[in-house]
């Protein structure tokens, strides 16, 4: 930004004794003055802007109409100091005795029994002295709407913002506007000539001006203030100019640049993968890409696992940001545990570019992991602890980082804290969190302004319902405003899912081309690129057979097959299935049986391993961990007594046992797989894990042959459905479907037959199946109306639930904010954890579902233990608020619950955590978790018992 020219000007009283800030307000200590404020949030917007690439302010200029950036981009930061321009009115002036009486001997002032918030006195008296500078009337108020909001909440503008409000502060409010302009050198300008202000525009000021003032926020109180601001605001703006970037610098906000300013071939790029070769998918989104279109693009990557999609994705990213000016990249997976994994993999990639660049063009690249449980991520915890101790986190704009590229990845503790997440130029995790962006939830604005003109990865598509489907659909949009590219990853789409999600980029949806298939929309195209994604691939055939369903059945099987040798799993669509599953192995076992948390390897006996979402997240881990450990890629690193060890640990004879977290958050290979019956493409996801890793070839006892048993596939499943409560978990219309998909077939081909059986499942058009009886016809016929309807009521809720289209957006009312919902599934297993006592009431956020409530096990005996031993205090009322530690042990051992008799009980019966400065209703990790207290190991809540077995993890059982 260049010097701007001041305009003379001689200052009132009354504006030398406006304050903004004080330290202490009855004492009126260490006070700022209303100008002062303004200026240091202005120049923090200065600051940010000059270190964001030159597509975002060109994007700034787009929003006013002022074809000269530096210019607009002066105007908009003069717009951002103006926020706190409503502190210049009794409603805010009266708020400190000591020094509001210095104001009252210069100003008018009247008794206020009420205060209107300052934001929304902004909104008010600032539209009319920008009309009278030539602003258009609709653009100066819509602006003043975006930069007033900067508390967090879109509102209407009151009739009439305070009282007392006259002709003297009619003029002290015009000369700080006065100031303020000519501190920016815009006294004597043009007024932007734009002519009205779009949804885009909105978010992007608003979004910038709350970023601005929170930066500026934490400028020190030094005693008596400057009196330069009011002589030379010019030149007390370029001071704050400087001091912003060294806040900056010191909070890790460093300039937005490409990471690999000339991407290197795909092989190249990705070398650090032993064994890399680039897949047909890499190359041709790279080919299509490969060209000097500035434009973002949604792309659309619809492909089984093994064909590279998130590299795919990663390379399209290096691509974009070059060619669009983009300035970062999140990634949103759907559940936690995916998030985790993307976390190390992204992180090793960005390591990897950021140390390969130009010795004389250095980046440091902070990526911030976006989940409710990344307290629990302990390499995210490194990394924040790490940077935290790097010279109080100061880093220079372009910093030194050659050496390791492990060294040139950090995670900025000031962007941790959940609504600022999303302004790190590098994040990863769940699709909740941008979603929360297209939400009525506070400072959703800064969310938006976060992942504009950025890349944006939505994997795992399929794995989301019709509500959540809505709302994202409404971020697509968004996106499509806010100058970001978006890619969609998913094993396969159903067609209506990819017209839509055409449609909302504004493009003509074309005939999908065969599967597996590639799309790219440019903006502004009438039509997207589609192409087929040549092969070769691997492709495999698995045998599929039908079992029964009933679990001392399912248990009896899965031992036969471990005894042929080689490693089992079984999938089953409830918690409660796979702990009575588990106990009947042991049972039928006997003397053979081995837990796989105790041992691991035995000549005589069979490993067996149970993994669900209903354990303490500590316990949770290290399960995941051992189903790695054993069914992961060989030789594994693991830690025994705190040492690291790498080893070939492949069972010789294993049964897992587990529910959906290991449908698509862990990659594992089995020899042969048990599942219930499931909608078809969670089907085909589990059928995935067959036989994945080839390096396994040769070494899977009795199965050579990739084998699919499919539970309740014999007869017709209306009775298993209710017997073995799926229809509670997945619609029953999709179940029915899928298993007359299946019916007659002995084999399937993958990827080949993925997208023909999705199709045919999930396309509304499909009539009736004239194959089934009368009876099943009906029954059918019943379950797909009640599927219609509950589709048709989920978009009808997830329209209602977003803000609004971008080009609606401020012309509807605005609403009651949503607090912070947290709609995230944390327990990633929301389905198996529901039962028939689950509540019918959803509540609405991110996603549809049960009232769930976090709880911590504590062992009762005297007192309060997190262990049954009674070796680790649970501090329930008497934790410190600082002590972090100890906080993050606890909520290692927390977990999510949606069991209807816990959740009424706690509503009902909230225990006693602490107070606001201690225990754990005062600490942000813990104020939303309530103790289970246990007595050997158990309690009875309503009529429910619940247990916590070692084995097994939390026990319901129903007392009549």
């Amino acid at each position: 930004m260049t010097a701007p020219h001041m305009t003379p000007h001689t200052p009132s009283a009354a504006v030398q004794v406006l304050w903004a800030k004080s330290g202490q307000l009855s004492a009126g200590t260490g006070w700022l003055p209303v100008l002062h404020h303004l200026l240091d949030v202005g120049a923090c917007a200065a600051a940010i802007l000059e270190r964001e690439p030159a597509s975002t302010r060109d994007l700034l200029a787009g929003d006013l109409g002022v074809p000269d950036t530096d210019l607009a981009v002066r105007w908009i930061c003069a717009l951002a100091a103006l926020h706190d321009l409503g502190k210049a009115s009794p409603a805010f002036q009266h708020k400190a005795d000591v020094l509001a009486a210095r104001v009252w001997k210069v100003l008018p002032w009247q008794n206020h029994s009420e205060s209107t918030p300052h934001g929304l006195v902004t909104q008010k008296i600032l539209p009319p002295l920008l009309e009278a500078r030539g602003w258009n009337s609709d653009v100066a108020r819509r602006a003043a709407q975006a930069i007033g909001c900067h508390h967090g909440q879109r509102q209407d503008t009151p009739r009439a913002p305070d009282r007392g409000t006259g002709t003297e502060w009619h003029a002290v409010q015009d000369e700080l506007v006065t100031l303020v302009l000519n501190a920016f050198g815009l006294q004597g300008e043009l007024a932007p000539p734009a002519t009205s202000f779009t949804g885009g525009a909105f978010m992007r000021l608003a979004g910038l001006t709350s970023f601005a003032d929170w930066v500026g926020s934490s400028f020190p109180l030094n005693g008596e203030p400057s009196p330069l601001p009011f002589t030379d605001p010019a030149a007390y703006l370029a001071r704050a100019t400087e001091q912003a970037r060294d806040e900056l610098d010191r909070i890790g906000w460093t300039r937005r640049e490409p990471l690999a300013p000339n991407p290197a071939p795909i092989d190249a790029t990705f070398d650090f993968i032993p064994g890399f070769s680039a897949r047909p998918l890499q190359t041709l989104l790279a080919e299509i890409l490969n060209t000097p279109d500035t434009r973002p693009a949604l792309i659309l990557v619809e492909a089984p696992m093994g064909e590279g999609k998130t590299e795919a994705a990663l390379y399209a990213h290096l691509q974009l940001q070059n060619a669009a000016g983009h300035r970062g990249l999140y990634v949103a997976l759907p559940t936690q545990a995916t998030g985790n994994a993307m976390y190390g993999r992204l992180r090793t990639f960005l390591g990897h570019q950021a140390a390969r660049r130009p010795s004389q063009t250095p980046v440091t690249v902070d990526l911030q992991l976006l989940h409710g449980g990344s307290a629990l991520n302990d390499t995210y915890q490194h990394d924040l602890a790490r940077t935290r101790s790097e010279e109080q986190q100061t880093l220079r704009p372009t910093p030194n980082t050659a050496g390791d590229a492990a060294d040139t990845v950090r995670a900025g503790e000031w962007f941790s804290h959940r609504k600022r997440a999303l302004l790190s130029e590098y994040g990863v995790g769940t699709v909740d969190q941008a979603l929360l962006g297209v939400l009525n939830v506070n400072h959703q604005f800064v969310r938006l302004w976060g992942l504009g003109n950025r890349v944006v990865v939505l994997d795992e598509v399929h794995a989301y319902d019709t509500y959540t489907t809505q709302l994202i659909h409404a971020l697509v949009r968004w996106m499509h405003t806010l100058n970001s590219s978006v890619i969609i990853m998913s094993a396969t789409l159903p067609n209506q899912t990819r017209q839509d999600l055409l449609n909302a980029w504004n493009v003509t949806p074309d005939p999908a081309p065969d599967y597996p298939r590639l799309t790219v929309a440019r903006t502004g195209d009438p039509a997207p690129i589609s192409r087929h994604i040549p092969g070769p691939r691997r492709t495999q055939t698995v045998t599929l057979r039908a079992t029964d369903p009933h679990p001392a059945a399912l248990a009896a099987q899965a031992v036969t097959l471990a005894e042929a040798g080689g490693t089992v799993t079984v999938i089953v669509n409830t918690v409660q299935r796979a702990q009575d599953i588990f106990k009947s192995v042991r049972e039928q076992l006997g003397p053979r049986f081995q837990s796989m948390c105790k041992g691991s390897k035995h000549p005589e006996k069979i490993g067996v391993h149970l993994y669900h979402a209903r354990y303490p997240a500590d316990d949770r881990a290290e399960r995941e961990e051992r189903v790695l450990r054993y069914l992961g890629k060989q030789p594994a690193t693991y830690h025994r007594n705190g040492e690291p060890h790498t080893s070939d640990v492949r069972p010789e004879r294993f049964i897992l046992i587990a529910t959906q977290v290991a449908e698509q958050s862990l990659d594992f290979d089995t020899d042969v797989m048990i599942t219930d019956l499931a909608p078809i493409d969670l089907l085909l996801q589990r059928a995935g894990r067959l036989h994945r890793h080839e390096s396994n070839t040769g070494r899977r006892g009795g199965h050579d042959t990739p084998t699919l048993f499919v539970a309740g596939l014999h007869d017709w499943p209306e009775a298993a459905l209710s017997e073995h409560h799926w229809k509670y978990v997945y619609a029953p219309a999709l179940m029915y479907r899928t298993w007359h998909a299946l019916q007659g077939r002995t084999h399937l081909t993958l990827p080949d037959d993925l997208d023909p059986l999705v199709q045919r499942v999930y396309d509304p058009g499909t009539p009736t199946l004239k194959t089934l009886d009368e009876v099943q016809q009906a029954t059918l016929r019943k379950a797909d109306t009640h599927l219609r309807q509950q589709r048709n009521n989920q978009t009808s809720l997830g329209g209602q639930a977003h803000i609004g289209q971008p080009d609606t957006f401020l012309d509807l009312p605005t609403q009651p904010s949503l607090g912070e919902p947290d709609g995230e599934p944390t327990h990633d297993d929301t389905n198996a954890a529901t039962d028939e006592l689950a509540a019918e009431t959803p509540h609405f956020g991110t996603r549809l579902g049960d009232d769930s409530l976090r709880i911590v096990p504590i062992h009762r005996n005297g007192a309060d233990f997190l262990d049954s031993r009674g070796q680790t205090a649970a501090q329930i009322t008497t934790l410190l608020k600082n002590d972090w530690e100890a906080a993050r042990a606890i909520y290692r051992r927390s977990l999510q619950v949606s069991r209807h008799d816990l959740v009424r009980h706690y509503r009902d019966h909230p225990t006693r955590r602490g107070g606001d400065h201690i225990g754990w209703a005062a600490h942000p990790l813990l104020r939303d978790a309530e103790p289970l207290i246990l007595t050997s190991n158990q309690t009875v809540i309503g009529k429910t018992r619940v247990a916590l077995d070692p084995e097994l993890g939390l026990i319901y059982e129903r007392i009549e």
